[in-house]
């Protein structure tokens, strides 16, 4: 009986977890954030999907609520233990946001390449009509790469 419990206790606790692994890596949470946060600018089944839409990256609304989401899931018990749990979630959640932002060209960086290392490729191989546009896509990085340093203050 004891067995039929603990099974019973284990397979509520499982989850389910999927990982793309061809593109992991040991990064920054707060890397991986913006990363999936350029991903909702991404249209990959439009005209252009190579291009990437700045007016569909999450609000900052929808940016806390991933924040609470995310910190809930990973570290929350922490903040029961505080004075007031509310402010310090709340600071945490604006540092968070800043790690994002700080992150945020890294992430351009890293596609920038890709796109042309892709495109090198394509050459190499002598791919006359390529399924993708990687030098325009790695061209948008750039040029996102470029706006965000610049919000930065550091270009």
């Amino acid at each position: 009986m004891k067995d039929v419990l603990f099974f019973r206790l284990l397979m509520s606790t499982i989850k389910i977890i999927v990982v793309d692994f061809e593109y992991s890596a040991p990064n920054p949470a707060s890397y991986d954030i913006a990363n999936h946060f350029h991903e909702w600018t991404t249209n990959y089944h439009s005209e252009t999907p190579h291009l990437l839409d700045i007016s569909r990256y999450p609000t900052l609304e929808q940016r806390y609520d991933f924040y609470l989401s995310y910190l809930r899931h990973t570290c929350f018990q922490e903040f029961q233990y505080l004075a007031d749990p509310i402010v310090d979630l709340e600071s945490t959640m604006v540092k968070l946001d800043r790690q994002v932002q700080i992150w945020s060209p890294a992430s351009h960086g890293f596609w920038l390449v890709w796109g042309i290392v892709q495109a090198r490729d394509d050459l190499e191989n002598n791919i006359q009509t390529p399924e993708f546009d990687y030098i325009a896509y790695a061209r948008c990085r750039l040029a996102c790469f470029r706006q965000e340093l610049r919000k930065l203050g550091v270009l």
